[in-house]
């Protein structure tokens, strides 16, 4: 598998120079007050945005480099072409759905600043807005076409898992646990249904704003037979089974896998070993889609990402 980070910062790093140069071109033959100043703030805000995703894509491939010469190396699983396209599909709604709410705040935003620079700024603030409007329009384009394009990348990407004590590999992007402006939030196993298999489910939270904080989870299927092996990592990275009924103080786990059980249950879903354990005492975590995941409102009735109907 290629690092196919390292392109991606020099991408960053060129185009980090070249808003350089345009903020250099613009001061010496712009007339400031003509639209000068609005270039000027724009090339810079550019090159500082650009320097940031290059920084961010140097510590995930340094990240990826770790993980793929199997350092601290917890699982590694390779999955059918169904069950990739499948998952594919599913982060595609997800990544969609995210895209789609940070599009209306950072649209907002600049929606907020081309009318102050339409009220206040005179003629330059008219050729500023129409600046920012063009930005808008750009940010719009590459949130719509982002989602897509990832999902052309992730049905053809390596349908492999790597999972360490630093990150994880997954569809062929890495996802490090603490890197430049994202870090995990936490791990947990959610046993399979009969439309989906079980999960490792990995919450991150990206900084997009100065206080805009972005969620968003890495659903990793888990191939039969290694759900002890994902109940071990949840364990190791001080994760838990939430999002399904998790045993309480003084209740136990399946003995064979350690999968939780539910009230009553004497067939494990994830092993299928049988056991007289009944009766346990269980916490409601917060409530999740059983086909794709997806965390729901309390009284939800139809899943907003697949569809299901909740019971």
């Amino acid at each position: 598998m290629n690092n196919h980070e390292w392109k991606w910062l020099y991408v960053s790093l060129i185009a980090a120079v070249l808003f350089i140069i345009l903020l250099f071109v613009a001061s010496g033959t712009m007339d400031a007050m003509s639209g000068g100043y609005a270039v000027m703030f724009i090339s810079f805000f550019l090159t500082l945005s650009s320097f940031a995703v290059a920084l961010l894509f140097f510590t995930r491939a340094r990240a990826m480099d770790d993980i793929l010469r199997g350092k601290n190396l917890l699982a590694h699983w390779v999955y059918p072409v169904e069950e990739t396209r499948k998952s594919a599909e599913r982060e595609f709604i997800n990544y969609k759905e995210s895209n789609r709410a940070l599009l209306y705040v950072v649209g907002g935003f600049i929606f907020i600043a081309m009318l102050l620079m339409i009220i206040f700024g005179e003629e330059a603030g008219v050729t500023t807005a129409g600046i920012l409007f063009i930005v808008l329009i750009i940010i719009a384009i590459v949130s719509v076409m982002a989602p897509r394009l990832e999902l052309k990348r992730a049905l053809n990407a390596s349908r492999e898992a790597y999972i360490t004590g630093t990150g994880i590999i997954y569809e062929g992007a890495v996802y490090p646990f603490q890197s430049f402006l994202v870090r995990m939030d936490g791990v947990r196993f959610t046993k399979g249904t009969p439309r989906r298999p079980p999960m490792l489910g990995f919450s991150f939270l990206q900084l997009v704003g100065l206080f805009i904080l972005r969620p968003f989870e890495i659903s990793v299927p888990v191939p039969a037979g290694e759900e002890k092996t994902a109940l071990e990592i949840v364990r190791m990275l001080g994760g838990s089974a939430s999002g399904e009924e998790v045993a309480g103080p003084g209740s136990v786990s399946c003995p064979s896998c350690g999968a939780p059980l539910s009230p009553g249950e004497w067939l494990c879903e994830s092993c299928g070993a049988k056991s007289s354990l009944i009766n346990l005492e269980t916490t409601k975590l917060p409530l999740r889609c059983p086909s794709c995941g997806e965390f729901l409102q309390p009284g939800t009735k139809f899943c907003r990402s697949c569809g299901e109907k909740i019971s």
